[in-house]
């Protein structure tokens, strides 16, 4: 089983042998975590300091580009011009993120990128073949699946597993929150990291409060849309609490269980009052991924 990428739907390793990644560089890398060092006087070492951010995450791909033509042909040194031409356009993209897509096996997981650089082609002109190094730079840090899922929990409820983000190694940062009313100051905490999001006011039965934590806005909609511009602005009844909340809502993180770091599992407690049978709490969200 081999790993590969796949640059906005264009393979990295050519099907048709017009260029290939060099061995080595299929593994995506782990990000680096920001330092912070604080130290004081009369005691040794520095103060532990928890909750620091990733480092936006860097890889080199490496490619060999070959003569050969899209249909498989031998083409020489033209065609090898041809096909760099080609993978420098696709490395070349800058006025969007591009979807990288890494695959092994059965297992996708996906990122925007950008190319920060590309090194001068070398040429083997006796062998009709030339070599490129690129930088990409991933500055949301994580990997994700390709799709949304929505998970479906209980109003009030503790210590529930919202089960489509199981496995993953990173924190979900650009949830979105349903509460179907009646619900009397709903909020939703995440177990791991304590940080809370809690609605001051009372969702009404036959309404929905949406929570985008993504875009840190919230809206309150009289149709089971997922969509918060279809409804009415309630940002500022929104009460964030817990680490980083002042730029940044409910962290989604995965909590290993006890000494089994293949069981890793996001649990949420929601609370709220004055709700029936028909109150209802969901969450939209990707897996990420270190």
């Amino acid at each position: 089983m081999s790993a590969t990428y796949i640059l906005d739907g264009v393979p990295l390793d050519h099907p048709a042998g017009c260029w290939r990644l060099k061995k080595g560089t299929q593994r995506r890398p782990l990000p680096g975590v920001r330092t912070v060092n604080l130290a004081v006087p009369g005691r040794s070492g520095d103060l532990p300091v928890l909750g620091l951010d990733h480092e936006a995450a860097t890889l080199g791909l490496a490619f060999t580009v070959y003569p050969y033509t899209p249909s498989g042909a031998d083409g020489g040194a033209e065609q090898m011009e041809h096909n760099l031409e080609a993978l420098g356009a696709l490395l070349g993209t800058r006025h969007r993120l591009m979807v990288l897509k890494w695959v092994t096996g059965s297992i996708v997981r996906v990122a925007g990128v950008t190319v920060e650089a590309t090194s001068e082609p070398e040429y083997f002109a006796g062998a009709a073949m030339a070599r490129l190094t690129a930088v990409v730079k991933i500055p949301e840090v994580y990997w994700r699946d390709e799709a949304d899922s929505t998970w479906t929990g209980t109003l009030p409820g503790a210590g529930q597993i919202v089960t489509p983000l199981a496995g993953s190694t990173g924190p979900i940062v650009d949830s979105v929150l349903q509460v179907t009313g009646p619900a009397v100051q709903p909020a939703v905490r995440d177990v791991a990291t304590g940080g809370t999001v809690a609605y001051t006011d009372t969702v009404q039965a036959g309404h929905h409060l949406l929570v985008d934590c993504g875009r840190l806005t919230a809206a309150i909609v009289t149709t089971d849309t997922w969509d918060l511009d279809a409804g009415t602005d309630v940002t500022s009844d929104i009460n964030a609490t817990g680490p980083g909340s002042a730029f940044r809502w409910l962290h989604l993180t995965p909590a290993m269980a006890v000494g089994d770091p293949h069981s890793r599992a996001v649990l949420v407690d929601t609370t709220a009052s004055g709700t029936s049978a028909a109150s209802q709490f969901e969450i939209r969200a990707r897996r990420s991924y270190l």
